[in-house]
C-alpha cells in the first residue's frame, strides 16, 4: 500500500466533480433549480477534469484514493455512455404568461403590454 496522501483534497475533488457530472446528465435534480436538468457537455467536462486530476496525483494518492478516484471515474464514464445513446429529449419551456390576461389599469406596462421591456 502506498503511504502517499494528497490530504482530504483528492476526495472533495472526486465527490464534487461526481456529483456534477450526475446532475449534468439528468440522473439527480440540481439542488439550485430544483429540476432535472441534462447537459451532457457539461458532464464531459466534469469527468475530464477527474481524469486529469488522475494523472497529475500519479504517484500522490493513498491506495485508498486511487480506488475511489477510478471507481467513480468509471462509473461516470459507463453512465456518460448510457446516457449518449439516448435521444435528446425535447426541452420543456418555461412558464408562459398567461393568455388572456391583461395588465393592471395603474402598471407601467399598459402601453407596451405584450411588447418586451428594455433595461432603465
Amino acid at each position: 500500500m502506498n503511504d502517499k496522501q494528497t490530504g482530504r483534497i483528492v476526495g472533495y475533488l472526486t465527490e464534487m466533480f461526481r456529483f456534477q457530472a450526475w446532475v449534468a446528465m439528468g440522473k439527480v435534480t440540481n439542488p439550485m433549480t430544483g429540476e432535472v436538468e441534462r447537459d451532457l457537455g457539461s458532464a464531459r467536462a466534469a469527468i475530464d477534469l477527474l481524469a486529469e486530476l488522475e494523472t497529475k496525483t500519479e504517484g500522490n494518492r493513498s491506495g485508498d484514493e486511487t480506488k475511489i478516484l477510478q471507481g467513480v471515474l468509471t462509473e461516470l464514464r459507463m453512465n456518460y455512455l448510457d446516457e449518449m445513446k439516448k435521444p435528446d429529449e425535447p426541452r420543456e419551456p418555461g412558464p408562459e404568461p398567461e393568455t388572456g390576461t391583461e395588465p393592471d389599469a395603474g402598471s407601467e406596462d399598459v402601453a407596451a403590454a405584450g411588447e418586451p421591456r428594455g433595461e432603465s
